[in-house]
């Protein structure tokens, strides 16, 4: 067996076989390279999308903004329900007046049937 080893055509095979699993492990490597690249370049662009969508390129804090228009929209809201009571109240008061009409309503009715009897 250790003469077969030493033989050249066997010496030969065994460097063209290695020499091509190299190459085809190199293959494969340059191949999973460039798609990592490829892949970390479309990373770097959505990044720099998103960048571009935060960056704050105006005087004041996002988070102050934001913050300030919530204090605003719970104002708006506190107005609101300030303004339903207020229309509840006027409801009230306009049903109450309106018994009141019909009241005097039929009073003067019926005064004015018994009168003219």
């Amino acid at each position: 067996m250790t003469n077969l080893a030493l033989e050249p055509s066997v010496q030969v095979a065994l460097v063209t076989a290695g020499s091509a699993i190299a190459v085809a492990f190199v293959g494969v490597a340059a191949e999973f390279m460039r798609r990592q690249a490829h892949a970390l370049g479309e990373v770097r662009e959505h990044v720099q999308e998103a960048r571009d969508q935060v960056a704050n390129t105006h005087s004041t804090n996002l988070r102050d903004d934001l913050d300030a228009v919530a204090h605003r929209i719970d104002r708006v809201l506190a107005l609101q329900v300030r303004h339903s009571e207020d229309i509840a109240a006027l409801r009230t008061d306009i049903a109450h007046e309106r018994r009141e009409r019909l009241a005097v309503a039929e009073r003067l009715d019926d005064h004015v049937a018994a009168t003219t009897v």
